[in-house]
Parts: C-alpha cells; structure tokens; sequence
C-alpha cells in the first residue's frame, strides 16, 4: 500500500538566518520530502520568507504571540487544510510556545496532527507545565474522538519536542526521564495511542557527550505506519555523522542540537 502523506517534525536551535546554515537544513528537509512539517524554534521575521521560496510547492503557517520563538509550518499543495494555533497550550504563560493544529482530509478519512514545543527544564516548573499541556493533548484527543463518533474513533497524531527530561528535586525524590516517558506512554494508551517506536532514542545533544530522548511521536492505535526495522520514526540528523568528526559538531552548533523526527502515514 502506497503512503497517504509524510510528516516531519524538528526543532531548529534558534532557527535565524544570520547564524544557522540554512542551506543544510533546507538539504536535510529535501532529502526526506515530507509533505507536511514544522519547524520549532523559529526567530526572525525573515525566515518564512527564506522557507517560501526554498519550497515553491508548500504553503506556510506561523504561530504568533509574545513568545520569541515561533512554530513554522509547510504543508504540500496537494493538501486542503484547516490550521488553528491552540493557545491552550501556553498554560497561561505568555512566553511559551502554543501548539499548532492542522485538520485535513484524505479520502474520506478525517486526520489531525498537533506540533508542539512543550517547556524545558528538569525544574518542578518546567515538568509541571509539561505535564499540564499534555493534559490539553490528550484532553483534545478526547474530544475529537467525541466528534468523531466515540472512544478512539479519531485519527491523530501529536508530535514535536516534548522535553521528557524528568525532575530534579531534593531529598532523594527525583523523577528519572525514563519514568517521565513510561507515564508518557501510559497516557498515550488511555486514549487509545501509543508512543511510536524511533529508529534511534536520542534525538538530542549538547555536542560533548551528552545525549537526552526528547522529540517523540505519538499516534491514535488504528493509524498505520511505514515501518524501517521496526521503528516507525526515522531519526535524521546530527546522528548520521561520527560522534568525533568535524561535521558532528558543525552540525549540532551551526543546525540543529535536536534531530528531526520523520514519519510516513499508509
């Protein structure tokens, strides 16, 4: 069975055009043709600009508001889609990044995807309001499967930087990441999704030896996937390069310290 569209999520460090080596992402983003895909951590008025004219068949969409970076999204031509920005999402701080709603049809099948960028920082700060937007997620699920006829009757797909990094607290009552991502999961499969499988777990790194599993995908049950050994999200990026080589850390300081999550819907 031929796929019915690809999807491509990644967070671009501060994504500028003074300081970022734009033509390797637009290359990287070529190479893997997504038909829809959202670029996180976006600065700079100019960049949409830039994107557009990089990608003549695409339409683009930003996100706007206080926060200084921005969620910018390329959907393919051949799509017809309803795009909302779901300021729920900030959790009532103006600073942080809202989510990005695309709604489309294919055949006769209703599909939704949500981009988000969720707060950082193994803080109790942080982990709560991470915890809080994805309450909003699956809350959402929830009614779109009340939309769409009953539990688990909706076709979505939440995806993005989802900074499962756990807590630091004193006294011996941390919350390792790996426990953060098992709730994660568990979450998921309350509302009928699962945590899809990746072809590598670390997606990000500070480019000294230091790796964390932070960008995910997460889909409702009865949506099926290309599958590449097993995983169904492709980990592009910093990884395809030696870790002591020269393109490694030209990579992780002028693209991106995240990898891009790239996944095909069939």
């Amino acid at each position: 069975m031929a796929k019915k569209y690809s999807l491509l999520s990644w967070n671009i460090e501060n994504f500028g055009l003074d300081k970022t080596d734009k033509a390797q992402i637009v290359q990287s983003i070529k190479g893997l043709n997504p038909d829809i895909f959202a670029l996180l951590e976006v600065v700079g008025a100019d960049v949409w600009r830039y994107m557009f004219d990089e990608f003549p068949n695409h339409s683009f969409f930003i996100t706007e508001g206080e926060q200084s970076q921005e969620i910018l999204i390329g959907v393919h031509k051949k799509f017809k889609v309803f795009l909302t920005q779901r300021d729920e999402f900030k959790s009532g701080r103006s600073s942080l990044r809202p989510g990005a709603f695309i709604s489309f049809k294919f055949g006769t099948d209703v599909y939704t995807v949500l981009f988000l960028h969720l707060k950082s920082m193994p803080d109790p700060e942080g982990f709560g309001l991470r915890d809080n937007m994805l309450d909003h997620a699956f809350s959402l699920k929830g009614a779109l499967d009340g939309a769409a006829g009953g539990a688990g009757k909706a076709n979505f797909i939440m995806m993005g930087d989802l900074n499962t990094m756990g807590l630091s607290y004193p006294y011996d009552s941390d919350i390792p990441a790996d426990v953060e991502l098992k709730r994660l999961s568990y979450r998921a499969g309350r509302r009928s999704m699962r945590l899809l499988p990746k072809s590598e777990q670390r997606t990000w790194t500070d480019g000294d030896g230091h790796y964390s599993d932070l960008d995910h995908v997460i889909a409702s049950n009865q949506i099926e996937f290309s599958s590449w050994g097993g995983a169904n999200v492709k980990v592009v990026g910093w990884n395809k390069y030696p870790e002591d080589s020269i393109e490694f850390v030209n990579f992780v300081e002028k693209v991106s310290d995240h990898c891009a999550l790239y996944c095909e819907v069939f």
